[in-house]
């Protein structure tokens, strides 16, 4: 049960950072606030590039986290068995 609400948990950080990161990803894209006189087609395509970085980062981030529990797990050493006395 603690690792479901641990899951839940990251669910719900990767949400929340994930909308700070896909603005990020816009500005590289070029797309910033000075960028006002736009035709209703590119705010289109604009909304659709973030909606492709938000879910760039929601992915990315979940990667790393992954990744960063797998060296975690291949790093920590393994319990050594105890040895019954006869």
């Amino acid at each position: 049960m603690k690792g479901l609400a641990r899951e839940f948990l990251w669910f719900f950080v990767t949400l929340i950072l994930s909308l700070p990161l896909a603005i990020v990803f816009l500005w590289f894209m070029g797309f910033t606030p000075e960028t006002i006189n736009l035709e209703e087609r590119e705010r289109t395509y604009i909304w659709g590039l973030y909606i492709l970085g938000y879910i760039v980062s929601f992915l990315a981030i979940y990667i790393m986290r992954f990744t960063a529990m797998a060296i975690r797990t291949l790093t920590n050493p393994e319990p050594e068995p105890e040895e019954e006395e006869a």
